[in-house]
């Protein structure tokens, strides 16, 4: 496997829902992606800003992808995440003279912690060298298949009282 990589290749989502376009570099901690929003993407308001939500969305699926494509390279199985938490996530106003040359966003992720399934992830978004956002996120990967059923259950609509241990 060799990088870059596109995303699609790495993560679940279709569609308008896949933000990022390819993982530049990836190890077991960190790890880079490119994302060029296209004037129809969901992600852009109106003044084609990106909305502040997708920031955090950009950054969970860096994460996602970085992660699975070093799963990948030790020949596991990429499991299913979950975003659980924000914190401490800042959007940077940028000035309103300035005039980008290009579209692309670079996101880059670093995880600061890991227990259990739970990851606390450091993540910024930067265009052209300039910061556009930046904070932690909190994920939760099933790391057994209890766990992996309990969550599918939850994302099925299923109430936590139904599910058996």
């Amino acid at each position: 496997m060799q990088l870059p990589m596109q995303a699609e290749k790495l993560l679940p989502h279709r569609g308008q829902m896949l933000l990022i376009d390819s993982i530049l570099t990836a190890d077991q901690e960190s790890g880079t992606a490119l994302a060029d929003l296209s004037t129809e993407s969901l992600a852009l308001g109106p003044d084609g800003k990106v909305l502040e939500p997708f920031y955090i969305e950009l950054v969970a699926q860096t994460y996602a992808a970085v992660c699975g494509y070093h799963l990948q390279t030790l020949g596991q199985p990429v499991p299913e995440g979950y975003l659980v938490g924000v914190q401490k996530f800042q959007i940077i106003p940028q000035p309103r003279y300035v005039r980008w040359q290009s579209s692309e966003l670079l996101i880059s992720v670093h995880t600061v912690g890991d227990f259990d399934g739970f990851a606390v992830v450091e993540g910024s978004v930067s265009r052209e060298g300039n910061v556009l956002a930046e904070g932690k996120i909190k994920l939760f990967v099933p790391q057994d298949e209890s766990m992996a059923e309990l969550a599918a259950q939850l994302k099925s609509g299923e109430t936590v009282s139904s599910w058996q241990l």
